[in-house]
């Protein structure tokens, strides 16, 4: 079957939208937040919580001023045994700073410390692996989302994931996700398809080994079926992005529950998903699937 030229040149990556509140305060998502950290420490897992097999996230309203530094944070919540690792963890986090209209603005938002218990058995490297990996990470991250040099973006990314590989197979599950979603998206903006395609695959095996939540799975399979519909491999991309609209619904659906700040984020994250499946669907001379679609698209905020 023939793909349409949109088809090809259609990948629009999931860049997080950034809204304006008043006083100059930027209110943006937790990965924008991720992609401003120029200083990350990890969390040290309490002896009592693993001693009790306590595990979870710790989930924090952050302000970060116009210096980088952080302003005030307020635990939303999280295992209470967990809750004082993650604000020591957190404190020594530092920011880029954000700006608007080219000047220094503070921001706030939410982050979340994850604690992972599980069979967690670092190797004798972990340590030295991660110092290598998150800045790479945080580099990878910007590049994707400026774009402004996809060549550099791609080798930077697969630069990063290739570092999240050297995590032992029981750790790290979100690290590698995390890495291999942004190599395949980093791969695909420069063209280098069959790379970013086996970046996907990558990705979705983290995903299936159950670590994830309905936020990562949406990651990883609108990430695959992108790429499979950039490819002409356009039943593979219908399947998998019905997995992702799938998994996108349930998370805003959370969002809504939990009355989170910015869930519109998910919304508009679920309808790049549901316009570009929409071109697969025309494609595939379904063209009354294909309205529904966008009849969703146009529904969500």
């Amino acid at each position: 079957m023939r793909v349409s030229k949109a088809i090809l040149v259609a990948l629009t990556i999931s860049i997080p939208l950034v809204t304006v509140r008043a006083q100059s305060v930027l209110a943006v998502d937790e990965q924008t937040l991720e992609q401003h950290v120029d200083h990350r420490v990890l969390p040290v897992y309490p002896p009592i919580a693993k001693a009790a097999h306590i595990q979870g996230s710790v989930v924090f309203n952050l302000r970060v001023g116009v210096s980088g530094n952080i302003e005030s944070m307020k635990i939303v919540s999280g295992p209470a045994m967990l809750q004082q690792a993650a604000i020591d963890c957190l404190k020594q986090w530092t920011f880029h700073p954000f700006e608007k209209d080219g000047a220094p603005v503070a921001a706030t938002g939410q982050v979340s410390i994850d604690f992972i218990l599980g069979d967690y058995h670092p190797g004798p490297n972990d340590d030295q692996i991660a110092d290598r990996y998150f800045p790479l990470s945080d580099q990878c991250r910007k590049a994707v989302t400026t774009r402004t040099d996809n060549p550099g973006a791609e080798a930077v990314c697969n630069q990063a994931a290739e570092t999240a590989e050297q995590f032992g197979p029981d750790v790290r599950f979100i690290e590698k996700r995390s890495a291999f979603v942004y190599a395949a998206t980093a791969c695909a903006n420069n063209r280098d398809l069959p790379s970013a395609l086996a970046w996907a695959e990558k990705a979705v095996e983290v995903d299936k080994l159950g670590h994830d939540d309905n936020s990562g799975e949406n990651a990883v399979y609108s990430t695959r079926g992108t790429i499979e519909g950039m490819m002409g491999d356009l039943a593979a991309s219908d399947r998998d992005l019905s997995l992702a609209e799938d998994y996108g619904r349930k998370v805003i659906a959370w969002a809504k529950e939990s009355n989170f700040e910015h869930g519109n984020y998910y919304e508009q994250t679920l309808a790049r998903d549901l316009r570009f499946h929409a071109q697969v669907l025309q494609a595939m001379n379904r063209p009354d699937d294909a309205q529904k679609k966008l009849d969703e698209a146009a529904s969500l905020k």
